[in-house]
């Protein structure tokens, strides 16, 4: 080897690479240390009021917690992780893996049909009819209703004191004096109110998502013969993709952590247990159970159930089109 493979650099090219570094840094920070402190108000709220409670979450989920200090007394390790996935002797038996169960099955209840409908409404109002735009605003109209107030709406419309509702359990054959208190149709009406009520924001979603698409691929596929559901099949539902996967992480996010519905409608864990959704049983054992610990163990299982199911569903990603 020759000795200029051997030559270390000397004190002036050592402070020539250290000036460029700080150089380097010094612009960095004039173009990313603006933003960060327009940013520090939000960050700050958030982790007042998301980050610092999720790790006390987890913190608290390893010890029985004191009701009235609301501080950790005895450790219990995984003893409350076990007990939701009714592992080992459990005097509750299964019932919240049940709610499991109930949250995964009212998710399939709303997911599909709500994405369905709201991407054949979006179709319909990009019809070229008169006064389409009407029918555009009365699709958005649930956007600005809040789940709450839908839930009141709803309640009203199951009241089994309403003519059209009784004339319905009659065509249905229901004998029950509210579909709400029928352990065979509570959970459905809850999923029906769900879908009405985020129906607006899918729509608004679908329809973006339809008017990007380029209008040179419908008029490629009418010169080349393509029917309407051929077109719809080949052409619309591909490039549709990226809103369509939005759509589906969003929904099933909001489905996992719904609560507010089955509040107002029910405000109880149902007939049978019907509707005793993972979220409304987190709070049962929080607010009635005042068990703080194995409610905060009931916390962080949610929050890695619907981080597993939301990093599965991303990786549809591969088979999207962006183009």
């Amino acid at each position: 080897m020759g000795s200029a493979e051997w030559e270390q650099p000397t004190l002036q090219e050592r402070r020539r690479e250290l000036r460029g570094r700080i150089g380097r840094f010094q612009r960095h920070w004039m173009d990313f240390g603006p933003a960060l402190l327009y940013m520090l108000p939000a960050l700050a709220l958030i982790a007042a009021f998301t980050y610092i409670p999720f790790l006390r979450a987890i913190y608290l989920s390893f010890f029985v917690v004191n009701r009235n200090t609301f501080q950790p007394s005895h450790f219990m390790g995984l003893t409350y992780y076990l007990r939701v996935l009714n592992i080992g002797d459990s005097p509750f038996g299964d019932i919240y893996l049940r709610s499991l169960l109930t949250t995964a099955v009212f998710t399939l209840m709303v997911v599909p049909l709500s994405i369905v409908a709201a991407v054949g409404l979006a179709l319909l109002a990009q019809a070229k009819l008169r006064k389409i735009g009407i029918f555009r605003t009365i699709f958005t109209m649930t956007v600005t209703i809040s789940i709450a107030s839908a839930s009141v709406i709803w309640s009203l419309i199951y009241s089994p004191n309403v003519g059209l509702f009784r004339g319905l359990l009659g065509v249905l054959h229901l004998n029950s004096t509210s579909i709400l208190t029928d352990s065979h149709t509570a959970l459905a009406a809850v999923a029906l109110t769900t879908i009405w009520t985020s129906l607006g924001f899918n729509f608004v979603i679908a329809l973006a998502g339809l008017q990007t698409i380029p209008k040179d691929l419908y008029e490629s596929a009418m010169i080349d013969g393509a029917g309407h559901w051929r077109t719809f099949r080949r052409v619309t539902v591909p490039m549709l993709g990226p809103t369509l996967l939005f759509l589906l992480v969003i929904a099933t996010i909001a489905c996992l952590q719904a609560f507010t519905q089955f509040k107002v409608l029910i405000d109880s864990v149902g007939p049978d247990r019907s509707t005793a959704v993972f979220v409304y049983t987190i709070f049962d054992a929080f607010w009635m159970q005042n068990d703080y610990g194995f409610a905060s163990a009931m916390s962080v299982v949610l929050f890695l159930v619907v981080l597993g199911l939301t990093i599965s569903q991303l990786r549809l990603d591969r088979k999207v089109h962006y183009q």
